[in-house]
């Protein structure tokens, strides 16, 4: 039967039909309703149904149709029709051009071409349309309505599609072209069960190393199933190769057993997840924005990070067709079309083995000092980041805890997954939280680099002058109302309690002197500028203020906070970093990095090149945000006092002992060894309003070629040059390829003890 053979059966049954004047009403009830009055020729009702289909008033062109045609067609029916179908079509605009109509008795079709403009597939061309009109029996013409009036071709029991041809979603590249993220690639699943286990606690040891999983959250796991040890359960994915270098120490520890999927891989399975962010289902708003890309109901998208931000590159847009369909699946008719554009690669500024290491030694110091500082009372987290300095670019920034991407994809098996997103969701320790660059702390001690800039430029105190650092300092002549301040070492153990004694303005640094910054945070308020004058050199360095840089749309990054300075009481405290001065772990990565590259403050930025090839659609460049405008011998004054900080060469005059603050970090022959490289740094020990402070470090290296800046900061630990630095120096290590450093022995074979530091004080 053709086509045309059918559309005339139909109009012909509906010219038979049509009665007299009953309108079945929007919601489906019949009623005595008049019908609407319209002018007499058959072109006027085709006129007032196209205008009311452009409006998208779908009563309005209900109430035009013949009643035998409502009563054919209910209004819900009728409407869910056309709003499918302007969904498909993605109707933005409807022209017409009416044509000749010809009159047969109480019948007549009108001939009109038809153009609509859609916002997937453009402008769509319908000429040589016919629409069939009827004679109710006041006389007016009224439209004998059937699906095909949308298009020729659409009978009852056909399908309007507009269908996408979906496309791997592009790769997601470090600097030197490693897959950081990399489509339909195998993933390996491990399952262990406890009653299989040949070791228990190697096992474990094992599993929370290679999987960088916090070691006290797999034994928990493993403890829930000893009321039935045989139960086998999921542990977590690991990248192929990582697993045949573990495979016979998981084997002869766990009897690991494994499956494998193919799947979107993030590699190292949450070393980076905080930068590049995961993908998952499409939500309906999303699904309603930019049609013309070609999403589907089931279309993954990026939702978080490098993922969410470039998410036009890497989805590419998939050809779509506009066509009718029958029920076997035969094309009955194509409207309209679309071409695809090929999904684009972006390419990372992070360097994949930097990112590692420094996701591993977060994830390392956590599980070596659980027994001390790192345990679930104490330190909740931390987070690393290193800058190139000569351009801001991020070569690696790491958060703890962190969480694998993997798992919100939703062809993960949900067996696998479990609560797992749940209890991450929940967890206090908030592992979703980029530390470096949402989150805000008191720098302590790192500060001091900023004060000892301000009274350098300020000639508050001269280079070679000396200054006694004893363990009190008395600063009434100074406007202090305290009666007494005290140096940090006078809470250390008595082994290392000392007085530093007669230092010159570099080794005030070097020593983290707290007396000679309380003097010149006094000082300091009777130069020019007054109270102002900490607060504009903090701002000059790059502190109160975003860094700039963007890596997810919908994470906005933490300014910090400048203490507002209105005494000398606080002109003190700030000099020290306390009081209400708040900074990121990237504002102080990149005032190092301006110390080291002579003052210019750079952009930071996590995007090299978005494309590839001949289609490459953006470059990251190094873009300077400001300069310091520091002159070269307080730049000069300050680096003396840093590359001290890390070595045994400085002693104080009283004792004779090292007064760098995290020697025993880099040069120590007896514990961790002596780095091969130079660098340059100042540890930190901030109050927190708990016993446990955060503890700081910040550094660059080498230091007579300065190639990178580093920071970390580690919450509610303990001293920063006991925790933060040795994490640091994994990360150097890492980068001049050197020997890993091994943790401090305290960490696993002593319990915490507690810092005793006065509110107001701050330690080294």
């Amino acid at each position: 039967m053709t086509r045309a053979f059918l559309r005339f059966s139909v109009f012909a049954l509906l010219a038979v039909l049509t009665a007299c004047g009953t309108v079945t009403l929007p919601d489906g009830t019949g009623g005595a309703a008049p019908l609407i009055q319209l002018a007499g020729a058959p072109q006027d009702p085709v006129r007032s149904f196209l205008d009311a289909w452009n409006a998208r008033d779908y009563q309005a062109m209900y109430a035009l149709l013949s009643s035998n045609s409502q009563g054919l067609t209910s209004y819900s029916v009728f409407e869910t029709t056309y709003e499918n179908a302007d969904t498909a079509i993605g109707t933005q605009n409807l022209s017409y051009t009416l044509g000749a109509s010809a009159e047969q008795g109480v019948s007549a079709t009108v001939r009109y071409d038809l153009t609509i403009t859609s916002s997937i597939f453009g402008t769509i061309t319908d000429p040589g349309r016919m629409m069939r009109v009827v004679k109710a029996p006041n006389n007016q013409w009224r439209i004998a309505w059937t699906q095909m009036d949308i298009f020729e071709g659409y009978a009852p029991g056909t399908r309007l599609t507009s269908a996408a041809v979906s496309q791997p979603r592009g790769n997601i590249y470090d600097r030197n072209g490693i897959a950081f993220v990399e489509q339909d690639t195998e993933v390996i699943s491990l399952y262990v069960a406890l009653s299989e286990m040949f070791d228990e606690v190697a096992c474990v040891d094992l599993l929370a190393s290679v999987l960088r999983k916090n070691r006290a959250d797999l034994q928990a796991e493993v403890d829930a199933r000893r009321a039935n040890p045989e139960t086998i359960f999921y542990v977590g994915d690991i990248d192929p190769a990582d697993y045949t270098n573990a495979q016979e120490s998981l084997l002869s520890a766990c009897n690991i057993r494994t499956d494998s999927r193919t799947t979107r891989r993030y590699a190292g399975h949450g070393i980076a997840s905080h930068v590049i962010g995961y993908v998952g289902q499409i939500s309906a708003a999303q699904l309603e924005v930019n049609p013309e890309r070609g999403y589907n109901a089931d279309s993954l998208v990026g939702l978080t990070g490098i993922e969410a931000l470039h998410e036009e590159a890497l989805a590419g847009s998939a050809e779509r067709v506009l066509q009718i369909i029958e029920p076997g699946g035969l094309t009955i008719r194509a409207l309209a079309g679309t071409t695809s554009v090929a999904p684009q690669p972006v390419t990372l500024t992070l360097d994949y083995n930097l990112q590692r290491a420094a996701a591993q030694a977060l994830s390392d110091a956590y599980n070596e000092a659980a027994g001390n500082w790192a345990g679930d009372a104490h330190s909740p987290g931390a987070g690393i980041v290193m800058l190139d300095v000569n351009t801001g670019a991020v070569l690696a920034m790491a958060s703890y805890p962190t969480f694998d991407p993997g798992i919100f994809n939703p062809d993960t098996p949900t067996l696998l997954v479990g609560e797992e997103i749940g209890l991450l969701q929940s967890d206090a320790r908030r592992p979703f939280a980029n530390r470096v660059y949402q989150d805000q702390y008191p720098p302590g001690s790192t500060f001091k680099i900023i004060t000892l800039a301000a009274a350098s430029e300020e000639h508050t105190w001269r280079p070679s002058d000396l200054f006694y650092c004893g363990m009190e300092w008395q600063g009434a002549e100074y406007g202090d109302s305290r009666p007494v301040r005290y140096d940090w070492r006078n809470w250390e153990p008595e082994e290392r309690r000392f007085d530093t004694g007669e230092i010159t303005m570099s080794q005030a640094l070097t020593a983290s002197c707290n007396p000679f910054f309380y003097q010149m945070g006094a000082l300091l308020t009777r130069t020019p500028d007054g109270f102002s004058t900490l607060g504009n050199y903090s701002r000059r360095m790059g502190l109160g203020r975003p860094t700039g840089l963007v890596y997810d749309p919908s994470v906005p990054e933490a300014a910090g906070q400048l203490a507002v300075i209105n005494s000398t009481d606080v002109a003190i405290s700030v000099a020290i970093g306390q009081s209400d001065t708040q900074v990121t772990i990237l504002q102080m990565a990149r005032m190092v990095a301006g110390i080291a590259n002579g003052g210019t403050l750079y952009t930071p930025y996590v995007v090299q090149q978005v494309g590839a090839g001949d289609n490459v659609s953006f470059q990251g460049q190094p873009q300077a945000a400001g300069e310091m405008n520091l002159s070269a011998e307080t730049l000069a004054l300050i680096r003396e006092g840093m590359c001290a900080v890390t070595t045994q060469a400085t002693v104080g005059t009283t004792t004779g002992q090292p007064i760098g603050t995290a020697w025993f970090v880099f040069d120590d022959d007896t514990g961790t060894g002596i780095a091969p490289y130079s660098v340059c740094a100042k540890t930190g020990t901030a109050q927190t309003g708990r016993i446990e402070p955060n503890g700081w470090f910040v550094a660059y290296a080498p230091a007579d070629n300065p190639q990178v800046a580093v920071a970390a900061m580690v919450e509610y630990g303990r001293e920063g040059s006991e925790t933060a630095a040795p994490i640091v120096r994994r990360l150097l290590d890492a980068y001049f390829n050197a020997y890993t450093a091994p943790y401090p022995w305290w960490w696993a074979e002593t319990a915490y003890e507690p810092l005793q530091i006065p509110e107001g004080n701050t330690g080294g």
